[in-house]
């Protein structure tokens, strides 16, 4: 599967991989798997929505984020593997 071609027909786009915004390393390869480190929902170096949901930030913005999130893993990946090759998700972690 051609997944930045599957992540257009949706009309988003996979980002250019975000810098780490503290001392960790996002994304590593060991033999055939890849760790990324948990995803922020930065969009342009900044987070749009800040709170909880109903608190501040609406159901409807937090799927969006969630959905950033989702993407900047998939750019992260990228980094260092081929995103077509991906067989399984194991955990997916946003923040």
């Amino acid at each position: 599967m051609d997944v930045k071609a599957k992540v257009a027909e949706l009309g988003l786009t996979v980002p250019t991989a975000a810098l780490p915004v503290a001392a960790y390393i996002p994304t590593v390869k060991t033999g055939n798997l890849v760790f990324t480190a948990g995803q922020l929902p930065l969009v342009k170096g900044a987070i749009p929505y800040v709170g909880k949901v109903d608190g501040g930030v609406t159901p409807e913005q937090a799927k969006e984020m969630a959905q950033v999130c989702i993407l900047n893993a998939i750019a992260a990946v990228g980094l260092v593997a081929d995103v077509n090759n991906i067989e399984r998700i194991v955990q997916v972690r946003g923040f």
